[in-house]
């Protein structure tokens, strides 16, 4: 008989066999310009979506490279180099549109592919990785055109690359990766390295700026062409599936709209004067809108965590309604892309129009888009009830109740979050941070910890009666703490003796022994790092009492004000409720579900007929 160690040994390259066998056939699907639908095509003009991108892509490349010719990138010249090409090179203005409307066109043409891919579920069977590729393409095009609209060096684009530029900044002030919260990390100043390799000259708008958009903008378009033409001559598939009649026809399409609608140039760009509304190019106008409701640092994370959701969105539909393509029996994708399509188109109205009530406005669009995601799995279990009868479906259903439910709880949890962040005005950093600390003192990893806390809120809260004992710097004892005097050296030298006390930690010492700390000054001025003591000496180190302090303080009625004159706790607007109780019932509705698809199935009725009966 075969030991343990061959069995397990056996089962674990049975896995990683599945695994590669389930990779392989999701690259070998992968599918960049619809070059697996050419028969669809010729029924469907809407999977001709990705050989009319490649053509069109084609075109605003040779249409870049006539222009190249005339183009200065330098801030003096730029925008006279445009003037110069659009008046008096000859066809200029209708090649400097076709580039222009040319951009337009692939992000339309990706926007509505994406959308066709959610719909017909084209990332079935085995195809996940196809919403990917087909995101990648939108981004690229949607930042190619970015890069490629400061370019123009007007008023406009000047200052929709400013406000668009600065929000890598926000990175640093990222839960965990933030400056604010991890030693380990706070050297790095990842967002503002972001925006000064993009920027140049310390994250401000300069010449340097122009010379990194015009050799991005040229990269966006080089790179990935090299790439997919060395795609296209290995697997030896068609890139366009349409004849030339109709290829002629987009192009004309182009040059028409080119004529009939010359490119914009605007006004010189003058750093001097703030236009007002700030406007991006169309594809970037819900995005800044979105800016506009949110905090800077909410609004930075929403940006990335969307593609994340978008990459997410095919595998979860797998899961839900297995490979089932028909769109009635997939009402979950239905209601997010109609979100997602709604919100987009909204919000783009909305900035051009100049409405936006920060305080008013945002409460009814967070109900809007969680409610309608939970209406889509609601319907999704309605359809699981009617139209999922055999086993094999039942089984499918069973994965779609906990493949939802995970979605609806991690709703449910940032419903109960932000209920805190709204009544005491707390980010998620801050305040997770303070709910940590406080669960590892209940669960006695923290000692003493009532008397660091006294001592904590005296160093970190400013009182002008008090000033003598307050130092903002009160974190940063273990520097402090080599110095002679210096302002609340009596409380900061109280916190350092009872944080350095090893009977002042837990049973979770080990784990903040092994994490890095601060790089701290000696006496003779070397940098030296200086290990964590214990929990506590982290929990102070890193603000996470202070945050602990400042949560109880804004949770105890009449005890602090908010920056509006209001005693915390405030009060959270009577629509959020809906979202926030929506999501909860929906967890709770697919839980239900579950045990229900799992029932037996019914055993099939006997029929009688008249030849069984003459038979019997």
């Amino acid at each position: 008989m075969p030991s343990t160690a061959d069995a397990k040994s056996s089962s674990l390259a049975g896995a990683l066999t599945k695994a590669g066998d389930w990779l392989q056939t999701r690259l070998n699907n992968i599918d960049i310009f619809d070059e697996h639908h050419h028969q669809e095509a010729k029924t469907n003009p809407f999977y001709s979506l990705g050989g009319i991108f490649y053509l069109v892509w084609f075109l605003v490349i040779l249409s870049g490279c006539v222009l190249i010719m005339w183009y200065v990138p330098t801030k003096p010249a730029a925008f006279d180099s445009i003037l110069h090409i659009q008046h008096e090179i000859l066809f200029g203005n209708i090649w400097r549109g076709v580039h222009k409307y040319g951009a337009d066109a692939m992000i339309i043409a990706a926007t509505m592919r994406l959308f066709r891919m959610f719909i017909c579920a084209d990332y079935k069977p085995g195809k996940e990785f196809n919403i990917a590729i087909a995101l990648v393409t939108l981004l690229l095009s949607m930042y190619s055109g970015l890069t490629g609209y400061l370019l123009i060096w007007n008023q406009r684009a000047f200052w929709a690359t400013k406000v668009f530029a600065t929000f890598p900044t926000y990175m640093d002030q990222f839960p965990v990766m933030g400056d604010y919260y991890l030693p380990l990390v706070k050297s790095l100043h990842l967002g503002w390295n972001t925006a000064e390799f993009l920027l140049g000259a310390g994250g401000a708008i300069t010449q340097e700026t122009i010379t990194r958009f015009f050799s991005i903008h040229m990269a966006f378009s080089a790179i990935p062409l090299i790439l997919v033409e060395l795609y296209f001559y290995r697997t030896g598939f068609k890139r366009i599936p349409f004849n030339w009649t109709k290829r002629i026809i987009v192009t004309m399409m182009l040059v028409i709209v080119a004529i009939i609608m010359p490119a914009a140039l605007g006004h010189r760009s003058n750093p001097d004067v703030t236009p007002l509304p700030i406007l991006s190019d169309w594809y970037f106008l819900g995005l800044y809108q979105m800016y506009k409701y949110l905090e800077p640092v909410v609004a930075t994370e929403i940006t990335m965590v969307i593609p994340i959701s978008v990459i997410l969105l095919p595998f979860i539909d797998v899961w839900a309604t297995g490979a089932e393509k028909d769109i009635h029996k997939r009402p979950f994708i239905f209601y997010v892309a109609l979100m997602g399509f709604v919100c987009w188109i909204v919000f783009s109205v909305l900035i051009i129009v100049n409405i936006a009530n920060i305080h008013y406005d945002p409460p009814y669009w967070r109900s809007f888009l969680w409610g309608l995601i939970d209406v889509g799995i609601l319907m999704q279990l309605f359809v699981y009830t009617k139209s999922f009868k055999t086993v094999q479906e039942k089984a499918v259903a069973v994965k779609g109740c906990i493949a939802m439910g995970v979605l609806a709880a991690i709703q449910t949890f940032w419903a109960v979050v932000y209920y805190y962040m709204a009544i005491t005005e707390m980010f998620f950093g801050p305040l997770t941070q303070g709910w940590t600390y406080g669960l590892c003192k209940m669960l006695g990893s923290v000692a003493k910890g009532d008397e660091v806390e006294k001592l904590v809120a005296l160093a970190s809260n400013s009182d002008p009666a008090n000033k003598a004992n307050f130092n903002p710097n009160y974190w940063d004892y273990q520097s402090l703490h080599h110095l002679k005097d210096y302002p609340g050296k009596e409380n900061i030298e109280a916190i350092y003796a009872i944080a350095n006390n090893p009977n002042a930690g837990g049973w979770l010492d080990p784990l903040f022994n092994a994490i890095p700390s601060f790089m701290v000054v000696d006496k003779a001025g070397v940098p030296t790092p200086v290990p964590y003591v214990n929990t506590l000496d982290y929990m102070v180190s890193n603000r996470w009492c202070a945050d602990y302090i400042t949560f109880c303080n804004r949770m105890t009625p009449g005890t602090e004000k908010s920056v509006s004159g209001a005693f915390y706790p405030l009060t959270v607007p009577e629509i959020d409720w809906i979202w926030m109780v929506l999501g909860a019932v929906t967890t709770v509705a697919c839980i239900v579900m579950i045990p229900k698809m799992k029932a037996p199935q019914e055993p099939a009725k006997t029929v009688k007929t008249e030849t069984a009966s003459a038979a019997s």
